[in-house]
């Protein structure tokens, strides 16, 4: 894919790719420790906006729950399958899983990649984290 048909969302690309392997960038809160990703300008545990630190988060987690959506927004092709994985790092986090809702089991070890999640109306491909089982 070049850079020309391809869209990021979030456009910060939140993730960094290196020697195969995938890394999600939010923040830690040097106050209280709470992390999140993506990363936020407020730490969501104590309030706090100063000392809010760039963390890496390993990319691998457990399924907590998922979701098949039959009905989605203009570009994306259904079904797809939503839902919340809880990141080895503590942190939980909402993206597309891979795979069919029948295929998935609540407590499965997943693993985040980057790929195509929608198609805008021009046929540019819309490029985010997505998760999908571990290998």
């Amino acid at each position: 894919m070049s850079d020309q048909t391809v869209e990021y969302f979030p456009t910060t690309r939140p993730w960094r790719e290196k020697d195969g392997r995938l890394s999600l960038i939010g923040m830690t809160c040097a106050h209280c420790g709470t992390r999140a990703f993506p990363a936020r300008e407020v730490c969501s545990g104590c309030g706090r906006d100063d000392r809010l630190e760039e963390v890496e988060l390993d990319s691998a987690g457990t399924l907590y729950t998922f979701s098949e959506v039959h009905v989605g927004p203009k570009g994306f092709p259904t079904p797809y399958v939503i839902g919340y994985v809880d990141l080895d790092a503590g942190v939980r986090v909402l993206a597309q899983i891979n795979g069919t809702a029948a295929d998935l089991k609540v407590g499965e070890r997943v693993t985040a990649h980057v790929g195509p999640i929608r198609q805008r109306g021009d046929g540019t491909d819309v490029i985010s984290y997505r998760f999908g089982r571990s290998a």
